[in-house]
């Protein structure tokens, strides 16, 4: 199963994550939310992500030439965007999507658990039943086309699950495998490695 990492602040996490395989590895660029690299800080982590992991920034309602430029300074692999995507983008694109949306066929989409911002912003899990409605959501749409990343609330204790209950095309982890917001443990990641490819 592939796998992202998301939500990395230090380029020690950055390349754990990719020996233990991961697909990718996720940076957020959101203001006021608790993994929002800087850009020094930003540099840092892309340098230490290496060729052959997608190295992804994450993005929410962002400006058409923010975004471009960000690209370019950090050499972005892929953009992950909460809202409109806008047009002219160079690298591949993670549309986030509603849990109502139609199958964007063809496109790599996010699906993960409605919840509320206060518990965004606190990086805290959905609850179960916004969980299993996501993974319903992200079964349904195999056979349309798209390349399904499931998100939101998943540990090592529930990723062979959600891998098994859902079909996605890949996971995304970031809080269930850290010790306290934007710092990830070794030894979470390891567990989440091995159960997602039990």
């Amino acid at each position: 199963m592939r796998v992202k990492v998301c939500g990395v602040t230090r380029p020690r996490d950055a390349r754990l994550a990719a020996k233990l395989g991961a697909w990718a590895v996720g940076m957020i660029f959101v203001p006021d939310t608790p993994r929002y690299l800087l850009p020094p800080k930003a540099r840092r982590v892309r340098a230490a992500i290496p060729k052959g992991v997608l190295a992804v920034g994450v993005f929410k309602h962002v400006a058409a030439s923010e975004l471009r430029r960000v690209v370019r300074e950090l050499r972005l692999d892929a953009v992950q965007i909460y809202g409109a995507v806008p047009r002219g983008i160079s690298v591949r694109v993670i549309q986030a999507v509603t849990l109502d949306a139609r199958p964007l066929r063809g496109k790599m989409v996010l699906i993960e658990p409605a919840r509320a911002d206060a518990d965004r912003r606190a990086g805290r899990g959905p609850s179960a039943r916004a969980q299993r409605k996501a993974w319903r959501t992200a079964r349904s749409w195999r056979g349309t086309g798209a390349r399904v990343i499931l998100a939101g609330g998943l540990t090592p204790g529930n990723a062979a699950q959600a891998a098994a209950a859902a079909k996605p095309w890949a996971l995304d982890v970031s809080s269930g495998v850290e010790s306290r917001p934007g710092v990830k443990s070794a030894k979470l990641l390891r567990a989440f490695f091995a159960a997602a490819d039990a």
